[in-house]
């Protein structure tokens, strides 16, 4: 896909990567487009998309996950959309040769440093809220930070086996400057929202967390109107669910904040609504569902997937990487509208089941920008 939505003599060509991935990727990466050359349209905005062929598709092709051609396309991009990535598709091949791996090399090639999750209670969805009426009732609206160049998810593991022991271990490395990223976005958008950060670490225990309070600290010297909290995770993670109001804006290492991201989502019972990004220093990102990973080979071709989560996505990089807010908060709202209202009086979804067609909401989305 190679396409120009050009409105306005002299705009700013906003160039997009995609990557639909697998399984039901292609179809909602489709809803996506579709609905950012709509408000490109009501908006007044020029976007530029270019398919890069990557993961499964590369591999189809007799190429390795992600070709030289591509990564040279997402790199000169403003952005990378990206639908689904399978995983454990490929057992038999090497990490580096499976379509999954090609997330870790787009982090690394973008320099991406921290993960945007939004999560946030839909009343349209609130049946599928596990958690009781008197809690979900107060809102869940909350913004996690999670770093994603450090701690031991990027080292390399050992092992051994001294004396017929088993053993293996993995370190959690952190330096100044990988905390201090993070802990800069998380104020900078929290700015935008309730003017509160609250950090997670284990500093009673780790050096590691030591550090990053202490970064957390100073970096908070330059935005004196935000309010810092420090918490413990474990801490953290059972407030989270008896009283997820009481958080705004989250901010956590790379392992802590893996964690108490899915959970968050877990909480809405509504994880394929809710969008993801990867961002690097300059704002330039990966966008993506909340739930990557899930590619429901089952429904691909059914006109069953949900696009929601990758629209949101959509209005997530026009937001974070554009600066393009009007835009992102008119996609936002007209998702809304559809997840309320329905198509033409009947609900989209029923019980948590989908009864509208992919291209049904998305279309009906379009039609409310």
């Amino acid at each position: 896909m190679d396409d120009i939505v050009s409105l306005r003599n002299g705009s700013r060509i906003y160039t997009i990567a995609l990557i639909p991935g697998d399984g039901v990727g292609p179809e909602i990466t489709r809803e996506a487009v579709l609905t950012l050359k709509r408000a490109g349209e009501v908006y007044g905005r020029s976007f530029q998309f270019t398919e890069a062929i990557a993961g499964t598709a590369a591999l189809d092709r007799g190429q390795c996950p992600l070709p030289r051609e591509s990564l040279k396309t997402c790199l000169e991009a403003d952005s990378i959309l990206m639908g689904k990535l399978a995983v454990g598709r490929h057992p038999g091949l090497k990490f580096e040769e499976r379509p999954e791996s090609i997330l870790g090399l787009l982090r690394t090639g973008l320099c991406l440093r921290s993960d945007i999750r939004p999560c946030f209670f839909a009343e349209a969805l609130r049946e599928l809220c596990p958690l009781k009426e008197e809690i979900r009732k107060k809102g869940m609206d909350i913004l996690i930070i999670r770093d994603i160049a450090g701690g031991m998810f990027t080292t390399e593991g050992k092992s051994s086996n001294l004396c017929n022991v088993r053993a293996a271990w993995d370190t959690e490395s952190y330096d100044e400057t990988l905390i201090r990223d993070s802990a800069r976005l998380a104020f900078q958008l929290a700015a935008s929202r309730k003017r509160k950060v609250t950090s997670l670490d284990k500093a009673i225990l780790l050096s590691s967390s030591v550090l990053w309070r202490q970064i957390l600290e100073e970096t908070h010297r330059d935005y004196p109107e935000i309010e810092l909290e420090h918490m413990l995770v474990d801490h953290g993670a059972f407030k989270l669910v008896s009283s997820p109001d009481a958080f705004d804006v989250i901010v956590a290492s790379n392992v802590f904040g893996d964690i108490i991201a899915d959970e968050a989502a877990g909480l809405t019972g509504a994880g394929e609504f809710l969008p993801a990004g990867s961002l690097n220093a300059e704002r330039k990102g990966i966008y993506c569902p909340n739930q990557l990973h899930q590619v429901h080979e089952e429904l691909a071709g059914t006109g069953r997937a949900n696009p929601v989560g990758m629209i949101l996505a959509a209005a997530m990089m026009l937001e974070y990487s554009f600066g393009l807010v009007r835009e992102a908060e008119g996609m936002k709202r007209a998702v809304s509208i559809v997840m309320e209202q329905g198509i033409h009086g009947r609900p989209c979804w029923s019980g948590g089941e989908q009864t509208a067609d992919t291209a049904a909401i998305g279309e009906a989305v379009r039609e409310c920008l």
